[in-house]
């Protein structure tokens, strides 16, 4: 699978930017966390849908966290399908 631009959460507290699949790890080239404390979460764009589980030191309550080059566990992935055109 080719490099993955960007990827967020639907509620806007977790993106992933320049990500790559390596077997069951999705390697989050930067990952920012915006006041998220669970342990997993569902991040998506047009063409792939992920549920992560985010490190523990990774996880935050009231603060926005930046961190770079951080392996994240990919518990299920799913390729979108998008609407077909007539």
């Amino acid at each position: 699978m080719k490099p993955i631009d960007y990827l967020s959460s639907d509620n806007g507290e977790v993106h992933v930017i320049n990500a790559q699949v390596d077997g069951p790890t999705l390697e989050a080239g930067i990952l920012c966390v915006i006041s998220f404390a669970e342990t997993t979460i569902r991040i998506r764009n047009e063409q792939h849908s992920f549920l992560i589980e985010l490190p523990e030191d990774t996880r935050t309550v009231g603060e926005r966290l930046k961190a770079f080059n951080v392996p994240l566990t990919i518990l299920d992935y799913e390729q979108v399908q998008l609407p077909s055109r007539f």
